[in-house]
């Protein structure tokens, strides 16, 4: 086999494992973002923090929330809701960089392993 038809091919399988990896990493972020609370399932992202941050966290107040499913759940203490999910959003996304860092790390040593004079 012709030798750059054989890199090209190298760096075609590549490029396909590490797409793979990410979109593993994506999945896998979903997943982590999800919290179960009051008999709710609810999907953490930045406009539930940014909702729940508007309605205010003062300690006694309650709300109503649709879960993932559409079920309303009532939320009793707001306070207490708004550090979990805080607390999972921060810890996941730390998780997903790190891991996401490897990749591009990865992806560099390639390019280096790869390079070519000519």
């Amino acid at each position: 086999m012709d030798k750059r038809l054989e890199q090209a091919l190298n760096f075609s399988n590549f490029r396909l494992i590490l797409a793979t990896r990410q979109q593993s990493l994506k999945v896998l972020l979903n997943n982590k973002l999800k919290l179960s609370y009051n008999g709710g399932l609810f999907k953490i992202d930045k406009e539930l923090i940014m909702f729940i941050s508007s309605i205010g966290n003062e300690k006694g107040k309650d709300c109503i929330l649709l879960d993932i499913n559409d079920v309303p759940i009532k939320i009793v203490d707001l306070t207490d809701f708004f550090n979990k999910i805080k607390i999972i959003y921060h810890k996941t996304m730390n998780q997903y960089y790190q891991s996401y860092q490897k990749l591009e790390e990865a992806r560099a040593i390639r390019k280096v392993i790869d390079w070519d004079e000519n």
